[in-house]
Formats: C-alpha cells, sequence, structure tokens
C-alpha cells in the first residue's frame, strides 16, 4: 500500500534526518573521541598516527548511517534488496561528502586570500556552500535511483534532489544571515557562527530533500514491476 503524499514526504524527512545527518553526527563524535583517548595527541600538532584511527573510525560511523539511509529509503521505492540499496546508500553520499570536505580544506585558504579583499566572507560561505549541497544531495541520490536499477530515475533525482537541498540550504543560508548570524561578521567566534549556520541550513537541505525523495519514491512502482533489462532502467 502506497503512502499519502504527507506521510511520505514526512517519512523521506525522518529517514534521511535520522540517518544521514545521524551517522554524520555520531561518526564525528566517536572520531573525536578516538582521537581523545589516544595518548600524546595534540590537535595544534596533530600526529598522522592518530588523525588516521579517528578518521576511519568518523567513515565507519558516517557510512553506517549512509547504508542505513539507503535500505529505508529502498523500501519507501518498494524495493527489498537490502544489500544493494545498503551498498547505493554508504557509496552515493558518503565519498562525495568526504571529497567535498577534503576539497574545501584546500580551497579554503586560497579563496580567502585571493577573494577575501574583494567579497564579505559570509558570501564566499554561500558561493561555496550552496553547490557543495546540490552536489551532495544529488549524487546521493542519484545513488539511490541506481539501487533501485534505474538509470533515468537516477538522472532525475541528482537535479530534484540536488536542486531542492540547495534551495533549502540558500533559504535557511538567508534567514539566519538576516537574523543576524553573520558568517565573518566580528565576534561570531564566540557564538559559533559558521558551524552554526552550516549546521541549520544543512538540516533544512536534508529536511527538504528527503521529503521530496521520499514522495519520488513512495509514488514509484515496486521494483519488480521494472523491466530491469530495459535500456532506460539500465
Amino acid at each position: 500500500m502506497q503512502l499519502t503524499l504527507w506521510r511520505a514526504a514526512l517519512a523521506g524527512a525522518g529517514i534521511t534526518i535520522l540517518s544521514l545527518l545521524g551517522g554524520i553526527v555520531l561518526g564525528a563524535g566517536l572520531g573525536n573521541l578516538t582521537f581523545e583517548i589516544l595518548s600524546g595527541h595534540s590537535f595544534l600538532n596533530p600526529n598522522p598516527l592518530h588523525v588516521l584511527p579517528a578518521a576511519l573510525v568518523a567513515l565507519v560511523g558516517f557510512s553506517t548511517g549512509s547504508a542505513l539511509w539507503g535500505v529505508w529509503m529502498g523500501r519507501l521505492a518498494h524495493s527489498d534488496d537490502t544489500k544493494r540499496m545498503a551498498l547505493a546508500g554508504a557509496l552515493g553520499s558518503a565519498p562525495i561528502t568526504i571529497l567535498i570536505a577534503l576539497c574545501f580544506q584546500i580551497l579554503e585558504p586560497i579563496a580567502v586570500e585571493q577573494l577575501g579583499a574583494q567579497f564579505p566572507i559570509h558570501r564566499l560561505f554561500t558561493f561555496f556552500f550552496v553547490p557543495a549541497a546540490f552536489l551532495i544531495a544529488g549524487v546521493s541520490a542519484w545513488s539511490i535511483g541506481k539501487g533501485l536499477h534505474s538509470g533515468m530515475t537516477a538522472r532525475k533525482l541528482f537535479w530534484l534532489i540536488g536542486l531542492t537541498g540547495a534551495l533549502g540550504f540558500l533559504t535557511a543560508n538567508l534567514l539566519m544571515e538576516a537574523n543576524g548570524w553573520v558568517v565573518g561578521a566580528p565576534d561570531a567566534d564566540k557564538r559559533a557562527t559558521m558551524l552554526t549556520v552550516l549546521f541549520v541550513s544543512d538540516f533544512v537541505a536534508a529536511l527538504l530533500g528527503g521529503a521530496v525523495l521520499g514522495v519520488v519514491l513512495a509514488r514509484s512502482r515496486p521494483i519488480t514491476d521494472i523491466a530491469l533489462g530495459s535500456p532506460a532502467h539500465s
């Protein structure tokens, strides 16, 4: 039995918040705890031998949440292929998020140095993170479509969920900015403005993207009805 429109939206949003964002929080928490308990650790001068185990623990937590997300989204789409959907979720969400995070680590100092004099920091924040939200949401949703054996669905989800996530992130970002949460403003570090704006904007992007994805998947035909051998679903 198919879910109603609103129940599908709530299910998709809840699944995304609980598993994807929950996995990130769990991974970050466990990774930080691992780093803390390693003897001789230092945040100012981190030892790669301490960073690597912490990073691996964080990756396991994140990948576990992403795999659960894939399984639960697969159930919304009437798929019983748990292993395939878990793999689709883990390989779709975790790698693109980590890749973008690593790219930001490299690009941030260059962007601030080269563009900081021409554009305020909060505009650079928006310029970089909105496309990042699009890519993370789009690639994650694309992977779900591929997990359902449908290239056509994957391409549709890439653009639809990617744009939804980017719009959600941008809206939350601008609303917080209008209410005084301006990244890079004087004394912004005292209330962790950047992290707060990033978390809230990510939350809204995940909420809206998950809701739209839930509706699309819940209204799709059961996987058993799809002609797996047809070109459109390869």
